[in-house]
């Protein structure tokens, strides 16, 4: 089952956020496959072959270290979350599946509630009277 971009974004913020040993634990949990860049004498002269690779969640990211490869799938991901035309205009997140309608439940319980509640009757304030019989005056 391919993973969902919702995933992908999240593993991506834990990434970006995380120290290296929790990149690492990151990468362990999410199946991450992680290739390591040659380092055989007779491949210095081929770039390709000294690249780094980090496959994560159906994306590929590369560069020339293991930093460099993960940054790399961040940026990806993150590029990913950017062209997805299926999030709120008002602050980016993915959109709700409900489209803020709630569920079905919800618009029943709505239907029964009264039009108006009653209105609560406030208790009379209790007058203050001074030492020696005067009188506070209005409050």
């Amino acid at each position: 089952m391919a993973a969902t971009k919702q995933e992908i974004y999240s593993v991506a913020q834990r990434l970006e956020n995380s120290c290296r040993v929790g990149q690492a634990a990151i990468l362990r949990t999410n199946a991450a496959k992680v290739v390591p860049g040659s380092a055989a004498p007779g491949d210095r002269n081929d770039l390709d072959a000294q690249r780094w690779h980090i496959s994560i969640l159906g994306l590929t990211g590369s560069g020339f270290s293991h930093r460099e490869a993960l940054k790399d799938w961040i940026r990806s991901a993150k590029q990913l979350h950017r062209l997805d035309q299926t999030r709120r205009a008002t602050d980016g997140r993915v959109d709700c599946p409900y489209g803020g309608q709630g569920s079905p439940e919800d618009a029943q319980r709505q239907a029964a509630a009264p039009e108006t509640l009653p209105q609560a009757m406030a208790d009379p304030l209790p007058r203050l009277e001074l030492a020696g019989g005067a009188s506070s005056g209005p409050l």
